[in-house]
């Protein structure tokens, strides 16, 4: 290969005697106290919270899942008292604690401890039903007794907030008859903003991540498929799922980003830039990651305006650092920042370099020095699918016809981070007599495209 040159407490006093259990009621809320003036024989409303928390994390580890979604509906939604006298201690906390904002984060996080079981367990009907029971019993008359008065508005309350647009937005993907808006197709990007998200409780971070992942690998099954498949003489009289929007063009795109430029793919080429990099000065390193970046490029006009414009951007960057030994530190950072430039502001309007390429028409281009970034920088596709998530958050008031730039864009990108992703491995094979491996310009009417489950680590080893 050629080298290239890149210069839980006891209970309290009131919750000691359980009320009858055939009452099918909660216990008449306690006076309600500050948690200032608590004493150490009572629950702060933490503890309280924690106690819940645990109950249903043992329960949905546990239990049938019929049982366990018996269990959440008899706390918080038909209200029906608990057996145990911890959770009657720690509901009378939650009441009398008088807090909206405290139950909305109780009872979401209950939600999605319920709900991420459910979806790893392909149990959807149980997640469909609980956002509908939850709508409709909130709009139910409010009970007489107080306790219930006040959790049956808390909860009505509830169903008018963000966060409950949020558990109907997660679970509305398991949904197969409900109709879907143009940004659905890009919820591995939009669930990303919401496990990187701190504010959010763990199981709502683990839910977005675990959906997303579900999603992505959807995505990747049925792209090679779609290649297999559409090359395949034995399937060419049936029809096979495209899962990509760009139709007949879709197979020939996934050959451009795949041929070798010379001699190298785009993954040696990012191989070679790393080696090359590892003693270098930062400031070497921005000048050789611009090289990089626009190696087989086009050479025109606009192209060379981005080069220009990327070049006085990472001139300033980092000034500081210009006279030390490049790291991965300030690679990775050098990369995100990059990769912000050629997309969103802080605003979350399109950077002006994104708005360059829109107003060329070029996806294309702009999707592979996306692709060149993550390829030496894999920890920096995470912030590439947030900036992603953002331009979408930015342009899903428009209609899919005022958006197609931003689709054919997007679609040029999921493909191009799969068939580069992690688990499987394509190849384009020139089939053709003649060997055209190491020609810039190759007819790719004459190359196949082969996909494969990449072997893992261990597997080489052995």
């Amino acid at each position: 290969m050629p080298s290239q040159d890149f210069s839980s407490p006891p209970k309290t006093k009131e919750s000691k005697v359980l009320p009858s259990l055939t009452d099918k009621i909660l216990p008449a809320e306690p006076a309600a106290r500050s948690p200032a003036n608590t004493n150490s024989s009572e629950l702060s409303i933490y503890q309280a919270q924690d106690i819940i928390y645990k109950f249903f994390l043992h329960h949905i580890n546990n239990s049938a899942p019929q049982l366990v979604w018996q269990e959440f509906k008899n706390l918080f939604i038909e209200l029906i008292a608990p057996v145990d006298p911890k959770l009657i201690q720690a509901i009378h906390t939650i009441i009398s604690f008088d807090s909206q904002l405290e139950f909305n984060n109780l009872f979401k996080r209950c939600c999605y401890i319920l709900l991420n079981n459910w979806v790893s367990h392909r149990q959807y009907q149980f997640a469909l039903d609980l956002v509908t029971i939850i709508s409709e019993r909130s709009q139910s008359a409010p009970d007489a007794d107080n306790s219930l008065k006040s959790l049956r508005l808390w909860l009505a309350n509830f169903v008018s907030s963000a966060d409950y647009e949020e558990i109907q937005a997660f679970v509305s993907k398991y949904d197969t008859q409900q109709q879907t808006h143009w940004t659905s197709r890009y919820e591995p990007y939009l669930l990303v903003s919401r496990y990187l998200d701190a504010t959010s409780s763990h199981e709502e971070r683990e839910a977005a991540k675990l959906q997303s992942q579900q999603l992505k690998d959807k995505y990747k099954f049925e792209l090679a498929m779609y290649t297999s498949r559409s090359q395949s003489a034995v399937f060419r009289s049936k029809t096979y799922h495209n899962p990509t929007l760009l139709g007949d063009e879709t197979l020939r795109l996934i050959k451009i980003i795949l041929v070798n430029r010379g001699s190298l793919s785009y993954p040696s080429l990012a191989k070679i830039f790393l080696n090359q990099s590892q003693y270098v000065t930062y400031k070497q390193f921005k000048e050789s990651l611009i090289k990089y970046l626009f190696y087989y490029a086009e050479h025109t006009d606009f192209m060379e305006r981005i080069q220009r414009k990327l070049l006085e951007n990472l001139e300033t960057l980092y000034r500081d650092n210009d006279g030390e030994i490049v790291n991965s530190s300030l690679q990775f950072r050098t990369c995100n920042h990059i990769i912000k430039c050629l997309t969103v502001e802080n605003t979350g309007e399109p950077s002006a370099l994104f708005l360059i390429f829109f107003s060329h028409l070029n996806p294309l281009s702009l999707a592979i020095l996306l692709l060149k970034l993550v390829l030496i920088s894999p920890n920096s596709r995470t912030n590439l699918e947030l900036y992603l998530a953002r331009l979408i958050q930015y342009h899903q008031e428009h209609s899919a016809i005022d958006c197609q730039w931003l689709i054919n864009f997007l679609e040029i990108c999921q493909i191009a981070l799969t068939i580069y992703g992690e688990n499987v491995q394509y190849n384009l094979v020139n089939m053709s007599e003649n060997n055209l491996d190491d020609r810039l310009i190759v007819d790719l009417n004459n190359c196949r495209v082969f996909s494969q489950q990449k072997k893992s680590r261990k597997e080489v080893d052995s």
